[in-house]
């Protein structure tokens, strides 16, 4: 969540630029805030946010909703996190949020401290929920902390995202897009295609795709496919299973596009992935 619960992602125009510049989005953060301003002609703050959503997004298991959180939160790049505390951040953002948050946000909050220390390290936020256990088990939460879930928050509402003019149509839809959610996570190791969610939806193919990316910021196949890198990443951790024999269990036709897709998703690949985090001998 960022102040008003939206998502500072790049332009189409400013990409027209970067692409004219023959920059990458991910290697915004390798040029000033100066360089950025000077060149796509935006604000010296637009600079700034474009910057910081970079460097924090190169962090392992970041994306660009946490990324736009911090920047929320007045933070522009990891060098003002070098001194921070993971767990004051976390208090700090439930404050200004007026919510408490899901354990995870607190993991995320610990990583990116981390890194901002240790920016050579391959740890992702979930190797920080034992530490963040043991901290609250033995300092508990602030006495004032908010009461209100975030999920409650009205930008959590994904039927809200739904652009319809009228709210049983928006349910409507919420209740189709759902009903396609459950059967990506019930058939993650199947094929299964854009047609077939669509007809699960009862909408056209484009309709379906449009209204899925406007409730959940990412495409029905980018949700699937995030869905089966979490499984893989899971047998990776917890089987010796072959990477061979774990690409078509998870429902994916190709070890190459699979070990791509990995990489850009964990920061590493699926061999030095299990090497890090999977089951010591």
């Amino acid at each position: 969540m960022s102040k008003k619960g939206t998502l500072l992602e790049i332009s189409p125009e400013e990409m027209k630029k970067l692409r004219a510049l023959k920059i990458k989005k991910s290697e915004l953060h390798h040029h000033s805030a100066d360089e950025l301003q000077q060149w796509l002609f935006v604000s010296k703050q637009r600079a700034k946010e474009l910057y910081a959503l970079s460097e924090f997004q190169s962090v392992p298991s970041v994306g660009i909703r946490f990324a736009s959180d911090l920047i929320g939160m007045g933070y522009y790049s990891m060098n003002e996190l070098k001194k921070k505390d993971g767990a004051k951040l976390t208090d700090q953002y439930e404050q200004q949020q007026g919510v408490w948050v899901d354990s995870c946000v607190e993991d995320q909050f610990r990583l990116v401290v981390h890194y901002a220390n240790h920016a050579d390290s391959k740890l992702n936020w979930w190797n920080f929920t034992p530490e963040r256990k043991a901290f609250r088990a033995e300092k508990g939460y602030p006495a004032n902390r908010p009461t209100k879930p975030w999920y409650k928050l009205p930008h959590y509402h994904t039927a809200k995202h739904i652009n319809a003019s009228r709210e049983d149509t928006q349910k409507d839809l919420h209740k189709k897009l759902k009903r396609t959610v459950s059967f990506m996570s019930n058939h993650q190791h199947d094929k299964v295609t854009i047609a077939q969610l669509a007809d699960l939806a009862s909408l056209s193919q484009y309709h379906y795709i449009r209204c899925f990316k406007s409730a959940y910021e990412v495409t029905p196949l980018q949700y699937l496919t995030r869905l089966r890198l979490k499984n893989a990443s899971l047998l990776l951790k917890r089987t010796t299973t072959p990477v061979g024999n774990i690409v078509p269990q998870c429902g994916f036709e190709d070890e190459s596009a699979f070990i791509r897709l990995f990489k850009k998703e964990f920061k590493m690949t699926p061999l030095t992935y299990r090497k890090e985090f999977g089951k010591k001998k």
